[in-house]
């Protein structure tokens, strides 16, 4: 599925010591972050506007998710309408907690 390779590059971008540190304060942070792509979506903006929209949002915590946006904006671009809502979010955070 997407969602889990998608999940393997989020994970890659992490040191082998970072990936294994991965919390749930951690996670909610990434999950946060495909939520506000899965909501910019569901609002209509195209793409592009997103990742701009996102990207200069980003601070804190957050600044080191800026490489990885573009990737996340492309995968919930790619999910049908019917599959975005709270749902996505959730199944990062599943998917992030087992990583």
């Amino acid at each position: 599925m997407k969602f889990t390779m998608l999940a393997a590059l989020v994970a890659a971008t992490f040191t082998a010591e970072s990936a294994l540190a991965l919390g749930a304060k951690e996670c909610a942070l990434q999950a946060g972050l495909v939520m506000q792509v899965v909501d910019a979506r569901s609002a209509g903006a195209e793409s592009e506007a997103a990742l701009q929209q996102i990207q200069a949002g980003l601070n804190g915590e957050t600044q080191k998710f800026a490489t990885i946006v573009s990737v996340v904006v492309d995968w919930v671009y790619t999910l049908p309408d019917e599959q975005l809502g709270a749902a996505v979010g959730d199944a990062w955070t599943e998917g992030c907690l087992k990583g």
